[in-house]
């Protein structure tokens, strides 16, 4: 078993200068909710809540389940069902929820702008169950930034469904044109000196298997250019997979970190053995999990520590 305290808090540490005082942020994130399955982490959740500042769902939040996608009233009550009872009430009632999608909450598995076109219905409920606030600049969509600690840490929320054609299709896309542009003009603008990027799949792993972005190798390519060529820190966190990673890429000197929370509730299905060049311990988690991200700034520089927790409170 790794120590992966230890290790992340080695990694990261991104010197700066002219610092006269402390920031303290921890963040806690987590994809993949279906508490129907099993909610054995919840209360240890719902305790963590106490001291997380911000937590992020990551997508697949409340499966969708057949045709309930077709309407908003049946999309609605799937998300009144899902985030039910006393513990889910605590939940959401502490600290700040931000939220993207995944395909079990836009539609069908696996949908794409080929499957599926229904993503008007089920963004409405989306936007109004987790009422974001931050500035939108698509309205037929939630993707935007928002920052934390004074403008020193960005937080992009990306979408992965409004705009996905099928990885074989002709100039293959998961976040369409018009998000991409977006994307890079305020990423290279930005001067945080932390970017969080959010999205549904992965965007490290190697692997080119279910939905990762390796399945879309020249946008993939074309996002890792940015992160590596944009100032800040990269940290990518992402979900969907059923089972947790830490990847790791350097490109033109810069380390770009990729941090993988799934599942929180639903059923967990490890990944061992699968072909991932950037993992940097040994095999995946293999049981229900969140991650937490802690970010400590002080005259010494930036010092970053990422964690995936179980339902004992452990880090994995």
């Amino acid at each position: 078993m790794i120590d992966r305290n230890l290790i992340y808090a080695s990694l990261f540490a991104i010197g700066t200068s002219c610092v006269t005082y402390e920031t303290n942020v921890t963040i806690g994130f987590s994809s993949c909710n279906d508490p129907s399955q099993t909610q054995d982490l919840l209360p240890t959740l719902n305790k963590a809540l106490d001291t997380l500042d911000l937590y992020i769902w990551l997508g697949d939040n409340v499966y969708l389940e057949d045709d309930q996608w077709e309407t908003y009233s049946a999309t609605m009550t799937r998300y009144n069902e899902v985030f039910t009872g006393d513990v889910f009430h605590e939940i959401l009632g502490k600290s700040t929820h931000l939220a993207i999608w995944d395909d079990h909450d836009a539609g069908p598995n696996d949908c794409d702008l080929s499957t599926f076109n229904g993503h008007a219905i089920t963004m409405e409920a989306f936007k109004d169950f987790w009422q974001p606030t931050y500035a939108q600049p698509d309205s037929t969509s939630y993707y935007g930034r928002t920052t934390l600690a004074e403008g020193k840490i960005d937080i992009y929320l990306l979408d992965n469904r409004s705009f996905r054609t099928h990885k074989d299709s002709a100039d293959a896309t998961v976040f369409g044109t018009k998000q991409l542009n977006w994307f890079y003009k305020t990423l290279h603008k930005s001067t945080s000196e932390v970017h969080l990027i959010c999205m549904g799949g992965q965007l490290l792993n190697t692997a080119q298997v279910f939905e990762n972005m390796s399945n879309y190798p020249v946008e993939r390519e074309m996002l890792l250019q940015w992160l590596s060529e944009a100032p800040g820190a990269p940290i990518v966190l992402t979900g969907d997979r059923h089972s947790g990673e830490i990847n790791l890429l350097e490109i033109n000197g810069k380390a770009i970190v990729e941090a993988c929370a799934s599942p929180i509730t639903a059923n967990a299905h490890p990944h061992h053995d699968e072909a991932n060049t950037t993992r940097v311990h040994e095999g995946t988690t293999d049981t229900q999990h969140f991650g937490t991200l802690r970010l400590n700034h002080s005259e010494e520089g930036w010092r970053i520590v990422v964690s995936l927790i179980d339902a004992s409170g452990e880090a994995l």
